[in-house]
């Protein structure tokens, strides 16, 4: 399971637009499908009782939904955690290598390793059998960039501010990639914006037959437009929610990564370079 996951993610890195537009076409198909299928014909049916008995119609969950602005609205929320699960990688748990040992640094202290090109070697192919087995891992790949900075420079402090400056570059290529999530949840409010200048516009329009003493007119067209704000603006705060406990996990485990290779691999290696040094003479 966990390698399906794995092909599905790789494969969304690599056909970002592809997997993008089929989230798009898989929510505009399943929810126009619950609309003909559940919606429309629930409230229709309520409808035709209100106008029967000449009422206004129970404002039920399909009364509220009815309208084509509601639909826009659900589909685009689909649409935008759809983008999530792939931009966030939701199906890969990231923070669990910080659990593991992968790099054997406990080993350094129980055996006499002395720090060096070896000892680099060593690192460096712990880390490459690790990325085998979990492919396009950002915590390796900042690691990486942390061994091959000491390897060229052999200062610690460098090497640390390396690692830190490609931790911080995720964070900033993912927000790049999140600004059509941006976008989505911006024009969800003004999709509802939209249905209730409809609706005013409609009401304004049957005006007449309110005077005359049908109200049901203007009552149908203004619950179009308080309802498609009602749903967006709900839409809209579930949305903003979850994008702030996304954002805040990412920088979580961002801040997580720093903190294992300055506090960590760099301390050690820093601390074994340092004792090498006293021990020569």
């Amino acid at each position: 399971m966990t390698s399906i996951i794995r092909h599905i993610a790789r494969f969304a890195q690599n056909h970002a637009i592809v997997v993008d537009l089929s989230g798009l076409m898989l929510g505009a198909i399943a929810v126009h499908a619950l609309y003909v299928l559940f919606i429309d014909p629930a409230a229709n049916e309520t409808v035709l009782i209100a106008r029967e008995s000449g009422g206004v119609p129970e404002r039920t969950l399909a009364i509220i939904l009815k309208d084509l602005e509601q639909e826009i609205c659900i589909i685009l929320t689909f649409w935008c955690i759809w983008l999530w699960a792939f931009r966030y990688r939701l199906f890969e748990d990231e923070s669990y290598l910080l659990e593991l040992d992968f790099l054997n640094l406990n080993d350094l202290d129980k055996e006499p390793t002395e720090y060096g090109e070896k000892l680099l070697d060593d690192i460096e192919a712990r880390l490459q059998s690790t990325a085998s087995k979990f492919a396009d891992m950002r915590l390796l790949s900042c690691v990486q960039t942390a061994i091959t900075s000491l390897r060229q420079n052999g200062d610690f402090k460098e090497a640390s501010d390396t690692a830190t400056q490609a931790c911080d570059l995720h964070l900033e290529v993912l927000n790049s990639k999140l600004s059509i999530t941006k976008y989505i949840l911006w024009a969800i409010p003004s999709v509802g914006f939209l249905g209730t200048v409809r609706g005013i516009g409609e009401a304004l329009g049957k005006a007449g037959e309110a005077m005359a003493g049908d109200i049901s007119g203007v009552a149908s067209s203004l619950g179009v437009a308080f309802n498609s704000t009602f749903v967006a603006l709900f839409l809209s705060l579930v949305l903003m929610f979850i994008s702030y406990v996304l954002q805040g996990r990412e920088e979580r485990l961002v801040v997580s990564y720093k903190h294992f290779i300055s506090s960590t691999l760099i301390a050690k290696l820093s601390m074994m370079a340092r004792q090498k040094q006293s021990d020569e003479p």
